[in-house]
């Protein structure tokens, strides 16, 4: 059996027509892996958003620690003097 431009245009119009028939086309033709993908992503992205935000909040104490260093040095300083 042929199919044409014209049977592919008819399909495009009867899946317009019917939106639950694309979830079924897209599910049949893509699989269960790659219907996954997209909130395989998601979950990627959110991991690392926390990541970067982890890293934020790391770089921040240690800014803090070396603030703490510094002032210890100082005071180490000034006693053996």
């Amino acid at each position: 059996m042929d199919f044409g431009v014209q049977d592919l245009q008819d399909l495009i119009q009867l899946l317009e027509q019917h939106p639950e028939w694309k979830s079924l086309l897209r599910a049949s033709l893509l699989g269960d892996e790659l219907l996954r993908l997209p909130a395989a992503v998601e979950e990627l992205a959110e991991a690392q958003r926390r990541t970067e935000q982890r890293v934020e909040e790391l770089a921040e104490a240690q800014r803090r620690t070396e603030r703490a260093v510094g002032l210890l040095a100082q005071q180490v300083g000034r006693l053996s003097d």
